[in-house]
């Protein structure tokens, strides 16, 4: 969408907050190296009077502990002026603390791809009531083998925000971490946090979804390192693969088990559950579905070895005619209480899937029980069930981003559900979303909202390639009432972007009774920009409590 906009440096950042101009501009770039691997930091002061604040451990987000989440967002570095070639652009913008971060990845110097922040999550690693930030780099260059084996950084925060120079690192070459640095592992290619544990502080899931398992290749791994006083530990790490009698299934070349990853509480005891998508499983070997959801229980010792359920794409064909085949379950997952019953329900998506148009995408509700995930006991939504919004298309890919939490404030969970291939009338991939509200008869369209951008409350207007709904989080923006969304348009051009070089832009909702409000607001990229880097098609991600699937 194109609006008029002049090209502005350090003092959009302080516009787009609805600030004044700072004494200071930007500080310039620091680097931060942990086991050889350098993380670049950029900040930018704001005029701001800081308020000590004790951390409320009421947000989903909350770096700086003031009961309102932060937001970080991923973009693609652009016209950057970094002491070395940038992978990836972090931006955060806080509710309260004095300054905006930008924290950048480094290409290694036989290239690769730009995959800092392509995962993004906030949790509470040390139990200090302020929420960190993870950052997964799939691509990262290991500083020993010199191999391109993912890593993750994790950045704790506090009442002034992020505190990089506590910065710490792992990847499959640091102590205690389970296996070893392979070339395409993916490492951090997909993250979650959650108390596994139950001890209080949140635990962390890294997805590797190619790591080979013997010889099968991309059979993929997800590591668990837990939460601790001091952090994060890599020690008492879990290495789940499905070759483990623990894991259901067995490895297979190209399964990309912990391509998706959820930590929730699916059963009603003191430790959150850990969800693994496997969306490639069984590709090319049914005609009736892939994929496969994997469920395992949390304890005292962290992932169980006992009790994990699974169900494939295959199983949870609907028997209703309508010609609906579940390809590549398990892209997207997160989890959430939507009947209100203190039992999560693992929610599913599978934007490949036929409805029967090709890539029409549906989303699967797996009720929350103690015997865990059963292809009898779950909700299929489409675009054809009644009252979900929007008409289902061919590459509409409904399902494609998925958060789950309170809008309405019910005390039930509901379902934002990004359609980033939504065509609104000719304008194919502009996108939209879905919120699918919770009811004590579980998840349905009954009540349903719909938005894109040319709703005429929404910002801007749909635009070809727009990808509005590509990403999404539902967090607290306002400290009141129920969650709010925040929408990514990572296709969006604004005025001042160059021509096929989207800024891209996230817009924020406000939860409320009757369900999600669009608010006259939007961030972009070029909102973002400084004399040292400029993100684009900003959004890709938006750090919440899950991270990963498919990028568009």
């Amino acid at each position: 969408m194109q609006r008029s906009a002049p090209i502005l440096v350090v003092s959009t950042v302080l516009a787009s907050l609805a600030l004044s101009v700072p004494a200071e501009a930007a500080q310039g770039v620091r680097t931060i190296t942990r086991e050889g691997v350098v993380l670049q930091h950029h900040r930018v002061s704001l005029p701001r009077t800081i308020t000590p604040v004790r951390g409320a451990g009421v947000g989903r987000s909350d770096f700086d502990g003031d009961g309102v989440d932060d937001i970080a967002a991923t973009g693609d570095p652009f016209n950057y002026n970094l002491p070395q070639t940038p992978t990836g652009v972090v931006s955060v913008r806080y509710s309260s603390a004095a300054q905006v971060d930008y924290l950048m990845g480094v290409l290694p110097t036989d290239g690769g791809c730009s995959c800092f922040g392509l995962a993004l999550v906030a949790g509470d690693f040390n139990g200090d009531r302020y929420d960190d930030l993870a950052i997964g780099d799939s691509d990262e260059q290991d500083a020993r083998t010199r191999t391109h084996a993912g890593g993750v950084w994790v950045i704790p925060g506090s009442r002034t925000g992020l505190v990089v120079d506590s910065a710490v690192h792992f990847n499959q070459d640091s102590p205690n971490v389970p296996d070893n640095p392979e070339s395409y592992d993916r490492f951090g290619a997909a993250l979650a946090a959650g108390d596994i544990n139950g001890d209080g502080r949140e635990d962390l899931a890294v997805g590797a979804f190619g790591e080979a398992i013997g010889s099968k290749a991309s059979a993929g791994a997800v590591t668990v390192l837990l939460g601790g006083p001091t952090g994060l530990t890599a020690t008492g790490a879990q290495h789940l693969h499905q070759d483990l009698a623990a894991v259901p299934g067995g490895a297979e070349a190209n399964d990309q088990f912990g391509f998706s990853l959820a930590i929730g509480k699916v059963d009603n005891n003191r430790y959150n559950d850990l969800v693994i998508g496997a969306p490639r499983e069984d590709d090319g070997v049914t005609s009736n579905g892939s994929g496969m959801v994997t469920l395992m229980w949390g304890s005292a010792s962290g992932v169980s070895s006992t009790g994990a359920t699974a169900v494939s794409g295959a199983a949870v064909e609907p028997n209703d005619g309508t010609g609906t085949i579940a390809w590549y379950l398990g892209d997207t997952l997160a989890v959430g209480d939507v009947n209100g019953d203190g039992l999560g329900e693992v929610i599913a998506g599978a934007p490949g899937a036929q409805t029967p148009h090709i890539n029409g995408g549906l989303v699967a509700a797996f009720a929350g029980r103690s015997g865990g995930l059963s292809s009898s006991a779950v909700q299929i939504i489409t675009q054809r069930t009644a009252g979900v919004p929007g008409d289902p298309e061919s590459d509409d890919r409904f399902g494609g981003a998925l958060a789950t939490g309170d809008v309405t404030g019910d005390g039930r969970a509901d379902v934002l559900v990004g359609i980033p291939g939504e065509a609104i009338g000719s304008l194919a991939d502009a996108g939209g979303v879905a919120l699918l509200k919770g009811s004590a008869a579980g998840l349905t369209g009954s009540g349903a909202q719909g938005f894109d951008q040319n709703h005429p409350t929404v910002p801007g207007g749909s635009e070809r390639g727009d990808l509005f709904g590509a990403s999404v989080a539902l967090l607290n923006l306002n400290g009141r009432g129920g969650l709010d969304a925040v929408v990514a348009s990572t296709g969006e051009e604004v005025g001042g972007d160059l021509a096929g070089y989207p800024s891209g832009v996230v817009i924020p909702f406000h939860g409320a009774a009757g369900g999600l409000e669009p608010l006259d607001r939007t961030w972009s990229g070029l909102s973002l920009r400084t004399e040292v880097v400029w993100p684009q098609r900003y959004g890709l991600r938006i750090a919440g409590p899950q991270s990963g699937g498919p990028l568009y």
